[in-house]
């Protein structure tokens, strides 16, 4: 019973941060409704090539011809939905990405539940990601990909890449990814009096709950509540609300629960025990080595990123061997960087980095088995899913 207190105070306190977005991520009232008199921009269109609970995979549609490059596969971040990537019809790299030709596919975990506690940072990397490797590689009939990742979908990236060096990863984009987490004083300082009672909250109900991981946003961030209370509180009072889509054609930042191995495995050893700097990570009985990785590598920091500063995001240049390497600076904090008003740039930096990097040889797609549904195209933002292709535990 005081858990479910505690997750209700949470709840009450810090809520959903769905205040429109601006530099942060959170576009201002003014410009939302310049938005709703020039109308909203046309919703993407993907298709779902896997659905499952915990994995799904979308490929979208192309805008305009496809160009001669590699694929793209877009790896999210846990506690929040997969939509990160495309929030907003005007501020998307999803969308920068198709207009400028690239055949972009995005990962998608879903909502864990409590049937899920058992899905740990490695199940995510080696099942996940690597699913999704495969198939990108399937359909489009190429050896070679890119991949793409903001914030810890950039630590699977990498750690998938180290894993498997010959796996045709030949490029991997990180945004707002950390590496070196001492440089993360008041994350470590937090993870450390929090762990106990947050042990003890997924231990009762098989994950982090959403509340949770939205109030450790809060209390790094907040202004968020500050800068738009009236919207604020209008998602706490209207449990429809973070569903409903926004007047200006995007949607509102969605959390998701955090499973039970996967915080521990974050907690303990990537946060706390600072793993990944040190080359100590283990996932199974093998140890990631950022020194094994062949991709050209492209960093992407912020020195206004109050989450993840660009100090940590950079130390992984210590341990990569590879030539190819690159680290630019952008505008914006830790969200702003992918979605907010001065996000264009990281985009532009992600399309024309890969531009350079990405050009194959033509060649022709696999053909589908006879025995696998046809896929079916899904405008976001989608009410409903189609039914499952295939089914991936």
């Amino acid at each position: 019973m005081s858990l479910l207190i505690a997750e209700r105070l949470f709840r009450t306190l810090f809520g959903e941060p769905t205040g429109p977005l601006d530099e942060d991520g959170y576009v201002a009232e003014n410009e939302a409704g310049r938005r709703r008199r020039s109308g909203a921009a046309r919703p993407l269109h993907y298709e779902l090539l896997l659905d499952a609970p915990t994995l799904k995979l979308r490929r979208y549609a192309p805008r305009r011809r496809l160009r001669r490059r590699l694929p793209v596969l877009l790896v999210p971040p846990l506690m929040v939905t997969a939509d990160v990537f495309d929030l907003h019809p005007r501020r998307s790299l999803v969308r920068h990405l198709v207009e400028q030709g690239y055949d972009v596919f995005l990962l998608d975990y879903g909502k864990p539940q409590a049937r899920d506690r058992r899905l740990s940072l490695g199940r995510y990397i080696e099942h996940r990601v690597h699913t999704g490797v495969r198939m990108v590689k399937r359909v489009t009939g190429t050896d070679e990909l890119s991949l793409v990742g903001y914030c810890l979908g950039g630590i699977f990236a990498n750690c998938y890449a180290a894993l498997h060096p010959q796996s045709g990863i030949r490029n991997i984009v990180t945004i707002g990814t950390p590496t070196d987490f001492s440089a993360m004083l008041l994350h470590r300082v937090l993870a450390g009096v929090s762990r106990q009672p947050l042990e003890a909250l997924a231990a009762h109900y098989g994950y982090i709950p959403a509340a949770v991981c939205n109030a450790s946003f809060h209390l790094l961030h907040p202004d968020v509540v500050l800068r738009s209370p009236k919207t604020f509180w209008r998602g706490l009072s209207d449990p429809d609300f973070i569903a409903s889509p926004r007047p200006d054609g995007g949607r509102h930042l969605e959390y998701v629960n955090l499973t039970e191995a996967a915080f521990k495995q974050l907690w303990h050893n990537v946060v706390l025990g600072n793993e990944l700097a040190a080359g100590r990570f283990t996932i199974g009985r093998r140890r990631v080595d950022y020194g094994r990785i062949r991709a050209a590598s492209l960093i992407i920091a912020s020195r206004e990123d109050r989450l993840v500063p660009p100090e940590a995001v950079t130390a992984i240049t210590k341990t990569l061997t590879t030539k190819d390497v690159a680290v630019r600076f952008v505008k914006g904090g830790h969200l702003g960087m992918l979605i907010g008003s001065r996000a264009g740039r990281t985009w532009r930096l992600v399309a024309e980095w890969l531009e350079v990097r990405s050009r194959r040889q033509p060649v022709a797609p696999a053909k589908p088995s006879a025995s696998v549904t046809p896929w079916r195209v899904v405008p976001l933002p989608a009410a409903a899913l189609p039914s499952a292709l295939r089914k991936v535990s």
